[in-house]
């Protein structure tokens, strides 16, 4: 038996050596790649070089927000004006360092602030020190140094709904950097899918952002299809992506809300499902293949991101009754954090959360009007045990929910 498998996978990687493949660049169709040209981006493209060009001349610029829905190409733009901004401060011996954290992937405002300090050169703890111990160290090293600082912190949001207090210490400190700095400075590049991100702020922190705003609209399908064929012309061969793949792939994207990162995504899983199965052409049917492992896929990996508390309300949920109120949830909750040794957060915390699984598309949190008897959330699962019992087993913290 083990024999037969041995075979089967030098099978595979002979293929894989011959290259026999539809592929040219396959990092043409990852999410990170950056191209060399960003089509139906030139407003927002100028717009980002007006406002940090005063760095040019010792200033520091203003704030910056850029708004859009996922995959309308913010964080592609933005690194792609700092990767010229980064080349035209060299050719003319000018200083500057650019940061970046997602603070989603983060997960903390420490973590965050880590992301800033590791980008600076600097050696922090990934635990252990207050924040206000971090913001010193980094302020004391650009002080020292001079140093004119981008940071560009993508999902910022995720930093305003999910700070442990309500003072949003770590962001207000950044909005007023200068009180601390001798010399140098620190201008913030905010990344955000939500529009209404700041009505969780601190007014403090509203206050002394004193922002520019950017907003990125969706991309229409038409436009889809135009970035979809230049990435075709970098990652395939010629002739192996026939138009209607590529149509089927906007419209899908385009369907959702003008998702470019979908869409491509699609591309990409599509021609890789083809080439499993020897085909020279990327068909039709296997975008529409590719649609639902995506879709599976990214449940898992939705669930599998989710900070412990969110996994342990979801859990909450899902192992409670069939539709339950908030207060069914919050008690389960609690149990669930007596179990995990987790100090549980309050039920108006919970509350939020609810409201933020559901924006996400993994449970249903409805609001019922009862009439006399007033208003009620009804909550109940959007994903079945199996996917959310796969998720927790593989995490090394959660599976003890399992338990």
């Amino acid at each position: 038996m083990q024999t037969g498998k041995n075979d089967v996978l030098d099978s595979i990687f002979n293929k894989a050596l011959t290259g026999d493949t539809l592929f040219i660049d396959r990092q043409a169709l990852r999410t990170d790649f950056i191209p060399q040209d960003l089509p139906f981006r030139d407003e927002q493209i100028t717009s980002i070089g007006q406002i940090l060009s005063p760095i040019l001349q010792e200033s520091k610029p203003s704030n910056l927000l850029l708004y859009g829905k996922t995959g309308s190409g913010k964080t592609a733009v933005a690194k792609y004006v700092l990767n010229k901004f980064e080349e035209t401060t060299k050719k003319h011996s000018k200083s500057i360092s650019v940061a970046y954290s997602n603070a989603r992937l983060a997960g903390s405002e420490y973590r965050v602030l880590v992301d800033l300090a590791h980008s600076l050169g600097m050696d922090m703890p990934f635990t252990g020190l207050p924040i206000s111990e971090v913001l010193q160290r980094i302020y004391n090293n650009i002080s020292e140094n001079n140093l004119k600082v981008i940071f560009i912190i993508d999902e910022i949001d995720y930093l305003a709904t999910h700070s442990k207090s309500s003072n949003d210490d770590m962001l207000y400190s950044l909005t007023r950097s200068s009180e601390h700095l001798g010399a140098g400075f620190i201008s913030i590049m905010g990344i955000s899918n939500d529009l209404n991100f700041k009505n969780f702020l601190d007014p403090r922190v509203l206050s002394s952002l004193n922002e520019e705003e950017i907003l990125f609209p969706p991309y229409t399908v038409t436009q889809l299809s135009s970035i979809l064929n230049k990435r075709i012309e970098s990652a395939f061969k010629s002739k192996c992506v026939p138009p209607g793949t590529t149509n089927l792939c906007s419209a899908l994207a385009g369907s959702e809300h003008g998702d470019a990162r979908r869409a491509i995504e699609l591309l990409r899983v599509a021609g890789e499902l083809a080439e499993r199965n020897d085909e020279k052409i990327v068909h039709e049917k296997y975008v529409r293949e590719a649609s639902q492992k995506i879709d599976k896929d990214r449940i898992y990996q939705a669930i599998k991101t989710l900070p412990i508390h969110e996994k342990t309300v979801l859990y909450a949920v899902s192992s409670g009754k069939e539709t339950s109120t908030t207060g069914d949830v919050y008690n389960n909750y609690q149990r669930l954090c007596k179990k995990t040794g987790l100090d549980p957060l309050t039920q108006r915390r919970i509350s939020g959360l609810l409201s933020e699984l559901d924006t996400q598309g993994l449970v249903n949190a409805s609001i019922i009007n009862q009439g006399r008897h007033g208003r009620t959330k009804k909550i109940s699962s959007y994903i079945s045990q199996d996917i959310i019992n796969k998720v927790l087993s593989d995490d090394s913290t959660a599976k003890i929910l399992l338990i």
